[in-house]
């Protein structure tokens, strides 16, 4: 049996991240953070939008409310985030760069990205846990909240401790995922140092 992990310090945060999808991992993510007594203004829910704000495709049509309800509840503040036409515009793409990644920010919406070298997916997202061959996950979710993090000014002043709820038992891969660990290369500009997967 393995000890677990210790936390981070966390008094030595300013704001807390959680990778929020409305589903169990991300809600027990949340409840642990205040749990731990995390205050609720300190906690942002950022939720990614797959389908971009577009017509039904892969998210269930109720989670924006029900995400927006949860927030409301908890009294957390709740920025979503979303690539331009979403999963079904880069599923399409043919000799088009991956769109842009819309975000809330505190005083608007900001824009990153879009601008790259022209490809083709026209593909569906292999079962695999090569982020390379499974491109949603980098595509879709974890590249939209680094961009969204990456250009905001405000991530520059204090630390920031991003949360990712992944279950060990979801698949033999992530029950190899440390508990916690530094990760500042994902956001080295914005956060310093942040909880995510390990490999």
């Amino acid at each position: 049996m393995t000890a677990p992990a210790a936390l981070p310090d966390l008094g030595a945060y300013r704001r807390f991240i959680v990778a929020f999808s409305g589903g169990k991992d991300s809600l027990a993510a949340l409840l642990h953070l205040l749990s731990l007594g995390v205050p609720a203004h300190s906690i942002e829910l950022h939720h990614h939008d797959v389908d971009g704000h577009g017509p039904t495709f892969m998210e269930w049509p109720c989670t924006p409310a029900y995400v927006r309800a949860i927030a409301d509840h908890f009294g957390v503040a709740l920025y979503v985030s979303w690539r331009e036409g979403g999963f079904a515009r880069e599923l399409a793409r043919d000799d088009a760069p991956t769109a842009p990644v819309l975000f809330e920010t505190p005083t608007g919406v900001g824009r990153a990205g879009g601008n790259g070298p022209a490809g083709t997916r026209g593909l569906f997202p292999q079962t695999s846990p090569d982020l390379r061959a499974r491109w949603c996950s980098p595509a879709l979710k974890i590249g939209d909240l680094a961009a969204a993090i990456r250009n905001q000014p405000r991530f520059l002043d204090g630390r920031t401790l991003v949360i990712t709820g992944e279950r060990a038992e979801e698949s033999p891969s992530r029950a190899r995922y440390a508990t916690a660990r530094a990760a500042s290369h994902i956001y080295p500009r914005a956060c310093g140092r942040s909880l995510a997967p390990g490999p």
